[in-house]
């Protein structure tokens, strides 16, 4: 029932400005304390932007990039991508054991982190797929992403051959 009513609001503003539903048109709607959505925000000021500061930080963790180079040794070709520096994984940020982000090479190096990293990776991008399932001009994305998710389910595991889970 509030979920609707909340809806119904976000769609009268949208309606409202034609059509475009911008955040701060809705942080000025839920101002009045009789909206709908007034109590989905904090009006304490110094809790809010405490919120934010730390909203601010995570942004500032996941903007952290480092470059890895590669080079192919018989083609003597160099290939050179950019990645996010850390990484959170589901299990870090439950309540009560919220540590945070991880550098990638922490999580990479510990097969039970890798694997979970690499479930949450391929459940975001069945969550994009589902999103997106209606675009036709992205149906060869669609398909690297199964090819890909079937390759991680297929791949021997190191606990094949040593005793421990981490996909080769």
């Amino acid at each position: 029932m509030r979920n609707e009513a909340i809806r119904a609001e976000l769609a009268a503003i949208a309606a409202a400005n034609d059509g475009y539903l911008d955040p701060v048109h809705v942080v000025d709607a839920a101002r009045n304390p009789s909206s709908t959505l007034h109590d989905e925000f904090c009006w304490d000021d110094e809790d809010a932007a405490e919120h934010y500061r730390i909203a601010q930080a995570g942004a500032l963790i996941r903007r952290v990039k480092f470059t890895i180079m590669k080079q192919d040794a018989s083609s003597k070709h160099v290939s050179v991508s950019v990645t996010r520096a850390y990484q959170s994984r589901p299990s870090s940020r439950k309540s009560g054991d919220a540590r945070g982000y991880e550098t990638v090479d922490q999580i990479m190096s510990d097969p039970e982190k890798r694997e979970e990293l690499i479930n949450q990776v391929i459940k975001e991008l069945n969550a994009y797929r589902k999103r997106y399932a209606d675009l036709i001009a992205l149906s060869e994305i669609w398909q690297a992403i199964d090819d890909a998710v079937e390759l991680h389910a297929d791949a021997p595991t190191r606990q094949d051959t040593a005793g421990q889970v981490d996909r080769v």
